[in-house]
């Protein structure tokens, strides 16, 4: 019988999480009742814990990051759209798609950047 790998069984369960189970089964090549298996270790295996743990932050901190890098793609394809671009290379579906997104996206960054810095500010002031 293999070895339990804690760091695959974090891995594992960081995108279960943020897809379904059947999603992150097939992508990982195991069945959704392992990943139930390993959620409900997560309970007993503090080593497991620790990890899962450490990996969810990663993420978190990985999609945020990549947020400014999406709003620019989002509006570099806006500034293509009213150039001229093409008729075979977009569709009115796909530009209302994309608008909804950046303007999504860009107020998800002003409401992450907000709680930043009332968080920074809470900490300045518990620090004194």
């Amino acid at each position: 019988m293999p070895r339990f790998n804690r760091e695959r069984a974090s891995i594992i369960l960081v995108d279960a999480l943020y897809s379904d189970d059947e999603l992150a089964a097939e992508k990982h090549g195991i069945t959704a009742r392992t990943i139930r298996n390993y959620r409900e270790r997560l309970d007993s295996d503090q080593e497991l814990s620790a990890l899962f743990h450490s990996k969810r932050r990663e993420r978190e901190k990985s999609w945020a990051d990549d947020m400014p890098a999406a709003i620019s793609s989002g509006v570099e394809y806006l500034r293509k759209v009213s150039e001229g671009l093409k008729p075979e290379e977009t569709s009115p579906e796909m530009v209302h798609a994309i608008a909804g997104a950046v303007k999504v996206l860009s107020e998800v960054r002003m409401t992450k950047d907000v709680l930043d810095a009332r968080l920074a500010r809470q900490s300045r002031t518990d620090d004194q």
